[in-house]
């Protein structure tokens, strides 16, 4: 593949150098071509920086494949890598006025019509386009030396600081234990309980978790379609990465809400959130907080039984907040569910014996988790029906009955 892909660039090198040296233009353009031109130049520039991943990231077409290809990988560490990766992706942009002013200086020096400017009027310069191509050229190339010794670079500082960091963040990036999360195309988050590394074509920091401070930063959600639930919105969650060393710039990373989640079961001290911000809970926390406000406006069971008898909850083991299945409804409620195929009707609720083992969240889990529900009609949920994960009997959302606990005498029959 890399071959493939260094095959391809040296074409369009080859290509685009001849096409350069060997163009005469004779005719003279208007403002709108230059416009269009430059909208060219600029969009062509940048598409290689920010991809579209559909056209161009799997024809090998970007920035970070022209970077694969110039530096190998296997050749250097992975903290080296990535620095050098984030100074190629800076020095490219810094490019961007080497190009614009080059496309001027190109269009004076193969003019070949007599007496004819290939520019209008307001852009008929080309000493100053000459002028403005050099000192371009110069600041780009200074800019390029300053950001090239990646050693200097305050993260370094922090290295030289914590001389044990850089051998630990290349084991956290090794280890199959390490929490990763791919945020974007060549966006990599590493996570252990010790270790941080945040990875992208524009930063890289590798700290210990002891000096940064992940905090909830913004409630704002992207609608962003989901490819496996087009219906349902993934939520995002904006958290801020503070660092104790002042000299380490702070930044926002986006984590997808289950992404949220799974980091803070890894962290040990879990992401803050300030009192004025409140997390959106997912689809399913959502149904399940829904399901226990209706079984609480159920009947409650009240259940005698010894204190040494007492069972918890066979999934999760907790002791609070136990229910019991009794079949309690009529059988007259609405119980349709509407399917793209058609109507399907749940099916008669049966009696149930067994005794209270369940939790009120394991059995909503359960309970809505055998809901086959259109994302349209979600929230229709509690029309349906489940079966008792001990005995097997149908029961619904009015079978289910939290319990009041009476203990007797551990010596009564």
């Amino acid at each position: 593949m890399t071959s493939i892909k260094r095959g391809t660039w040296f074409f369009i090198f080859v290509l685009g150098v001849f096409s350069a040296i060997t163009c005469q233009f004779t005719a003279p353009l208007t403002l709108m071509h230059v416009a269009g031109h430059i909208a060219i130049l600029t969009a062509a520039h940048f598409a290689l920086v920010f991809p579209p991943e559909e056209l161009l990231d799997g024809l090998g077409l970007t920035l970070f494949d022209l970077f694969t290809i110039i530096y190998n990988s296997r050749h250097y560490g992975f903290v080296e890598y990535a620095a050098k990766r984030v100074a190629f992706f800076h020095a490219f942009v810094a490019a961007y006025p080497c190009v614009i002013s080059l496309y001027f200086v190109h269009g004076n020096l193969f003019m070949t019509a007599v007496d004819t400017r290939r520019f209008p009027e307001p852009l008929d310069h080309p000493y100053m386009w000459f002028t403005a191509f050099v000192i371009s050229v110069i600041g780009a190339a200074l800019y390029c030396n300053r950001i090239k010794d990646y050693k200097q670079w305050p993260v370094y500082r922090y290295y030289n600081e914590h001389p044990d960091a850089l051998e630990e963040a290349q084991d956290v990036i090794s280890s199959p234990d390490t929490f990763r999360v791919k945020l974007s195309q060549r966006t990599f988050l590493f996570v252990t309980r010790s270790f941080f590394v945040y990875s992208s074509n524009w930063r890289f920091v590798a700290v210990k978790i002891a000096d940064l401070r992940l905090q909830v930063d913004n409630t704002r959600m992207p609608l962003l379609p989901n490819n496996q639930d087009e219906e349902e919105r993934i939520r995002y969650i904006f958290v801020k990465v503070r660092f104790r060393p002042e000299y380490l710039q702070s930044f926002t990373i986006t984590l997808r809400q289950d992404y949220y989640r799974m980091l803070n079961e890894v962290l040990e001290v879990p992401i803050f959130v300030p009192p004025h911000i409140n997390v959106p809970m997912t689809i399913m926390e959502e149904l399940k907080e829904d399901f226990i406000d209706r079984i609480e406006t159920n009947s409650r069971y009240l259940h005698r039984v010894k204190r040494s008898d007492l069972d918890p909850c066979f999934a999760c083991g907790t002791e609070e907040n136990i229910v019991k299945i009794e079949k309690t409804c009529t059988g007259q409620e609405p119980r349709v569910l509407f399917h793209d195929t058609g109507l399907r009707f749940t099916p008669p609720c049966e009696n149930c014996t067994c005794r209270p083992l369940w939790c009120r969240n394991c059995i909503a889990q359960i309970f809505i988790t055998k809901q086959n529900v259109d994302n349209i009609y979600r929230y229709e949920y509690f029309r349906g029906s489940a079966q008792c994960p001990t005995c097997r009997k149908n029961f619904c959302i009015r079978d289910v009955h939290c319990v009041d606990f009476e203990f007797i005498d551990e010596d009564a029959d």
